[in-house]
């Protein structure tokens, strides 16, 4: 079979997501790549120099998007739901969260802090930050989440939940849908005294 010339940004993102899933950053690489886009390596060398500017990319297009689902969301009045349609965002996005662990080129550093990519980085990380900030404090003010609990250790148990290992295979909506029960009532049988 003849090899393709060409291929789309969603195709390189659709690749790249499923490589870095299934290989990880070490084994990830540009041959692997290539071949599951049916293109020669050189094709993928005219777009990117290495697989981490390549990565960053994708990385920062997965954080438009996710905030572009903030922003295009029309986010229920009712606070239980409201916290919940979160949830399953960030379950939406879980790969994102467990990929960017990977990637030491996303880290943020004295060196490459005014590298424009880095910056918009630190933009969007911000905006995904200050609104899920704002619907756990919306909750502890309202009384829905317990006000006690550090805001920011909510929201780390709510992002360490996703990055843990899928390993009882569930599909990522039977996932969240235990992962919010779990975070919503804890491991406590509610029908014990």
């Amino acid at each position: 079979m003849a090899r393709k010339k060409t291929f789309t940004q969603e195709e390189l993102y659709i690749a790249t997501h499923q490589l870095m899933l299934e290989d990880g950053y070490d084994q990830f690489n540009f041959m692997k790549l290539a071949q599951a886009l049916n293109v020669s390596r050189t094709a993928l060398y005219k777009y990117y120099s290495n697989k981490d500017e390549l990565l960053r990319d994708y990385l920062l297009n997965q954080m438009e998007d996710f905030v572009r689902r903030i922003e295009t969301t029309e986010w229920p009045e009712i606070y239980e739901e409201k916290l919940s349609e979160l949830l399953d965002l960030v379950f939406d996005f879980s790969d994102m969260h467990r990929i960017t662990t990977q990637v030491q080129g996303q880290r943020w550093t004295k060196e490459n802090e005014h590298q424009p990519d880095i910056q918009k980085s630190k933009q969007l990380h911000q905006t995904m930050f200050k609104f899920i900030h704002e619907v756990i404090t919306e909750g502890q003010q309202i009384g829905y989440l317990d006000p006690e609990i550090p805001s920011l250790m909510l929201i780390e148990t709510i992002f360490h939940s996703v990055t843990l290992p899928n390993r009882a295979g569930l599909s990522g909506k039977k996932r969240s849908y235990f992962m919010k029960k779990l975070l919503f009532k804890g491991i406590l049988n509610s029908t014990e005294n």
